[in-house]
């Protein structure tokens, strides 16, 4: 199976990473934490297109696949994206009517994986805690939407894309943090324990990329396969992370804990650990499963 873009795929999926981590700089992010008022980005995500990733062409769209859509919820987890975008564009816009999307728009789908929707898009709904700090949850009001099944597929495919990009993003800050940080007149980032971890990370991300890109084009268990691969990806990168920060990697100053706090409330949406592993032992056990290597992507 080939999981390469097209060039042009490739270059809306660049496009999309400059914008997020452009506009949704650290700075913005902390005014946010601190209920300071920032830029709308809303407006822009309908000015570039973004909206309408999985829209047909005739009905204003760019009519791509939910594996582009996992390329650019990739890059908004890279960015740390505190708007509900993927959640808008990658599942409520691609399961509403068209004449919604041409009114622009902007609500959530309810489905019990996510009993949570973003107070921005909707007025209704009991105010809850997260421990993310730059999301504003209430309970669900909505309705469950047509196709459940879909929706969830969904749901838990851009979850896991943008959990990877989050654990990219902590393996950068702690690269460049483990280069300005020195110990015994040396970067720690020189030490082989350091470099080992990073590296061990890195090399998980990259093959956990793969197993959500064939989620997205196969559905079915690649998908309980892929949000766990990337549960199991991210929650390494925060430890990590946290370790080659040292203590202060707990701590309010460093920018590490925006992402992280991102990821572990990633990890329990859509879907958590546990159920998506009952999933699979069922399918395994139970179900007509074709095991062993020579049946990865078949």
């Amino acid at each position: 199976m080939d999981f390469r873009f097209t060039e042009d795929q490739q270059d809306l999926i660049d496009a999309a990473k400059a914008f997020f981590v452009g506009e949704n700089t650290v700075e913005r992010m902390r005014k946010m934490v601190a209920g300071e008022e920032v830029d709308d980005l809303w407006p822009q995500f309908a000015q570039l297109g973004l909206l309408g990733i999985m829209v047909p062409e005739n009905a204003g769209g760019l009519e791509q696949p939910l594996v582009v859509m996992a390329g650019i919820a990739e890059a908004a987890g890279y960015a740390g994206l505190s708007e509900p975008y993927v959640e808008l564009a990658g599942i409520t816009v691609p399961h509403s009517k068209e004449d919604e999307f041409k009114g622009q728009i902007r609500r959530a789908i309810h489905s019990d994986l996510r009993p949570y929707e973003d107070g921005s898009l909707t007025d209704t709904g009991e105010s809850v805690s997260s421990i993310d700090p730059l999301r504003n949850l209430v309970k669900a009001q909505g309705s469950h939407g047509e196709n459940i099944e879909s929706v969830n597929f969904h749901g838990a495919v851009l979850a896991a894309a943008q959990l990877i990009g989050l654990s990219k993003r902590m393996v950068d800050m702690s690269v460049e943090y483990a280069k300005d940080r020195h110990q015994f007149g040396k970067a720690i980032g020189s030490f082989q324990a350091v470099k080992h971890q990073l590296a061990n990370v890195y090399t998980q991300i990259e093959f956990t990329r793969p197993i959500i890109h064939l989620a997205a084009i196969k559905g079915g268990a690649a998908v309980h396969n892929a949000k766990v691969a990337a549960i199991d990806t991210a929650m390494l990168a925060a430890e990590t992370a946290i370790q080659v920060h040292g203590g202060m990697g707990y701590t309010y100053e460093v920018d590490l804990h925006l992402f992280m706090k991102r990821a572990w409330a990633l990890c329990g949406e859509w879907g958590d650990r546990n159920y998506h592993m009952t999933k699979l032992e069922d399918y395994v056990l139970n179900g007509d499963a074709k095991l062993g290597p020579g049946q990865t992507f078949e």
